[in-house]
């Protein structure tokens, strides 16, 4: 298909760039293999989002990113701009995968569902490529500031820091279970 020299080729050169996400590179150098190439990754990320509502795309813009772990400090520094509204986000990992046979897709989401990707599916299917996209369950959207309004203490705002970077921690946990699983993938 490509060639898994070639993919890791360009993994490397995406990192030197800074456009593969911190850590992503160890797990993604296991997944893919000639017949199974990763598309994109994201290795799950804490957010803060400015707009009334943190989906609507045309309307809100991430003001802050992290692929670690982030303290109270950090959070409350961005959110003490003037901003009117701002959303927490946490997004567990989502990859795409990109296979030449619909059974290495289909291993592909047996894998990921077990490995708790239980949002993943078939996105399209194009002259022998299948693109599967998985998506793990985890996500947080809590407000922080609406209308120019705290709506979490202080005290709040270090529990749902943590609570964010719990959940952060239990993507990557998911992330290095698909790793090894997708790693005994046969394609």
């Amino acid at each position: 298909m490509y060639g898994r020299e070639n993919v890791l080729k360009a993994l490397r050169n995406e990192r030197l760039i800074g456009y593969l996400d911190p850590g992503a590179e160890k797990y993604l150098a296991k997944i893919n293999k000639d017949h199974l190439v990763t598309t994109s990754s994201c290795t799950g990320r804490v957010t803060i989002v400015e707009g009334v509502w943190p989906w609507l795309r045309d309307e809100a813009r991430i003001v802050y990113k992290s692929h670690s772990e982030v303290s109270a400090v950090e959070i409350a520094a961005v959110i003490s701009r003037p901003f009117d509204c701002l959303w927490l986000k946490v997004t567990g990992p989502i990859l795409h995968l990109v296979t030449d046979t619909i059974d290495c897709g289909a291993q592909v989401l047996q894998a990921a569902r077990d490995a708790g990707f239980k949002h993943s599916g078939l996105m399209s299917v194009s002259e022998g490529r299948y693109v599967v996209e998985l998506l793990s369950a985890i996500q947080i959207s809590a407000p922080l500031k609406l209308n120019d309004y705290f709506v979490i203490n202080a005290s709040g705002l270090g529990i749902l820091v943590d609570m964010a970077n719990r959940a952060l921690k239990e993507g990557w946990r998911r992330l290095r279970l698909l790793t090894d699983l997708l790693s005994s993938v046969k394609c």
